[in-house]
């Protein structure tokens, strides 16, 4: 890891087992397809063709939030720093500076038990808010593993 959460100034870990095989799940961090289903805020949708992925250390995924409301864009983007498939996705945020560490354990039933730390400089003026979008997340993760399109 590139940053040092000892330097860090707020941050916080969701864990959740999930039912599907770490495969599965870790796409869902590095395919557009799958992408689109849950890197969303509310009132927006992030459409996988306007996204491009290069999910090794060092390659970026640059895409765009559109209001569903006015059809407004936002466009985003954060650089993989570390990518061990199946295992672990690390990816930073430049604006504000944020670091993602997604890490894959296997669990018993071909289930699998995720780590997300979420590591901010300066700390979320929000923190629970914060929390409660990545668990939003999240939820829409397990979603589309229910519906078979994740």
């Amino acid at each position: 890891m590139s940053e040092k959460l000892q330097d860090s100034s707020g941050g916080f870990t969701v864990r959740r087992r999930l039912p599907a095989t770490a495969e599965r799940v870790y796409a869902a961090f590095v395919e557009p397809s799958r992408l689109e289903q849950w890197f969303v805020v509310p009132g927006y949708h992030t459409p996988a063709d306007r996204m491009r992925v290069d999910a090794k250390a060092g390659g970026r995924m640059d895409a765009v939030m559109i209001s569903d409301a006015d059809g407004s864009e936002i466009p985003f983007g954060f650089e993989y720093t570390e990518v061990d498939p199946p295992r672990r996705v690390v990816f930073r945020f430049q604006e504000p500076r944020e670091l993602v560490t997604v890490t894959l354990a296997d669990a018993p039933d071909e289930t699998v038990d995720l780590t997300y730390e979420f590591v901010s400089w300066p700390a979320p003026a929000r923190q629970e808010a914060s929390r409660r979008a990545v668990e939003d997340m999240l939820d829409l993760i397990e979603t589309g593993i229910q519906r078979g399109t994740i």
